[in-house]
């Protein structure tokens, strides 16, 4: 099993068309599923806002069509990259922090 790490690049919240409901909403569904394990926000040195998703997936395949199915992924609010880890890289550190993943995204 493979842990998927998405980080996306957000745009202007004022040019938003799909309301934040229906991104949360979604949001629930894949965590409910066992598909999100994590998802949290985060901003770069130059302010920029990205969040950051764990997702649980068999394939790099699968998590783009989880990632893809963010509505804000579909109607292009974002974009977003997958990095792959082993389960042992992610588990096997220690506790997890947002620090620490942030650092390993740098």
């Amino acid at each position: 099993m493979w842990f998927i790490c998405l980080r996306r690049s957000i745009v202007d919240r004022e040019k938003w068309t799909t309301p934040v409901d229906e991104h949360l909403a979604w949001m629930k569904q894949q965590h409910e599923a066992g598909k999100i394990l994590f998802s949290g926000p985060g901003h770069a040195e130059d302010g920029t806002a990205y969040g950051i998703y764990l997702i649980r997936c068999g394939s790099k395949e699968e998590a783009q069509q989880v990632a893809a199915g963010d509505p804000f992924t579909a109607n292009g609010h974002c974009a977003f990259d997958l990095i792959e880890w082993e389960v042992h890289q992610v588990l096997g550190a220690g506790g997890f922090t947002m620090a620490g993943l942030q650092a390993t995204l740098q």
